[in-house]
């Protein structure tokens, strides 16, 4: 399959889960398992990305995503630009263009709406990774996939999106109780379920079989927070792609058996 088969594949599955106007080059390069700059190439500018959206969902009669979608869109944003302190549900209802009404419809307290946006992302990750990791292992250049990846993973850091923030919000936030009995709980499945999926790599003869898988994942889970919170610091692309190239070059040869 070509780059451009899956860009437009990886598209098409996304033309039903958000409104046009809220599907982003981060968001197709993810599913994708490309770096963000391949999608700009084949669909052109950020409105162009969005008139194709728009005739997509149109055709197949989705019209925009349903109003907790919208809801969960806004309050994402509001969390991570405002913090989870300073947001309310008022606010998220304005950025949402919906009543306040409509927003505690579906979620009865601010709390509850950052819990159901804190288990949306995990859900998301774990949906996404097993095929990712299967396209990385099973490339012709692994060592290429995997850098590929990354730089997908952190394109939202180069747009200037506000993915990163609301992950420090969820850190930041687990003052709370019961955001930090979810968060760990949500964690750790996570980092159970990565580490099942590496030992049956292990078993097909992709990676050592030297290492703890679960160690491997919280090792890999802990890189990728760490780069998140050091472009926080300081926000530099080209020092992130260095360190992309780095991270890479240094999981492959640990992790990686002989054999490739």
């Amino acid at each position: 399959m070509t780059v451009r088969d899956r860009v437009y594949e990886a598209a098409e599955r996304l033309v039903g889960t958000k409104p046009f106007d809220r599907i982003t080059f981060a968001d197709v390069a993810e599913a994708a398992g490309v770096h963000w700059t391949a999608v700009r190439r084949h669909f052109g500018g950020k409105e162009e990305l969005r008139a194709w959206f728009k005739r997509r969902q149109a055709s197949e009669q989705f019209g925009l995503a349903d109003t907790k979608t919208r809801v969960l869109e806004a309050a994402a944003f509001v969390f991570a630009a405002q913090g989870y302190a300073n947001a309310s549900l008022e606010k998220v209802a304005e950025h949402a263009g919906l009543s306040k009404g409509a927003v505690y419809w579906h979620f009865a307290s601010k709390q509850d709406l950052f819990l159901a946006i804190l288990e949306r992302n995990f859900e998301q990750q774990l949906r996404m990774l097993p095929g990712q990791m299967e396209r990385i292992l099973l490339s012709v250049d692994p060592l290429l996939a995997l850098e590929g990846w990354l730089e997908s993973q952190f394109s939202c850091l180069e747009m200037g999106e506000h993915n990163s923030l609301l992950f420090l919000e969820f850190v930041v936030s687990s003052r709370e109780p019961e955001i930090r009995n979810r968060l760990q709980k949500l964690h750790c499945s996570l980092i159970r379920q990565v580490g099942t999926l590496l030992r049956e790599m292990q078993r097909k003869g992709y990676l050592s079989e030297e290492a703890d898988p679960e160690s491997m994942a919280l090792m890999f889970d802990a890189l990728l927070k760490g780069v998140l919170v050091e472009w926080n610091i300081d926000p530099n692309p080209a020092q992130l792609r260095t360190l992309i190239r780095t991270i890479s070059k240094t999981l492959w040869q640990g992790l990686a058996t002989a054999k490739r």
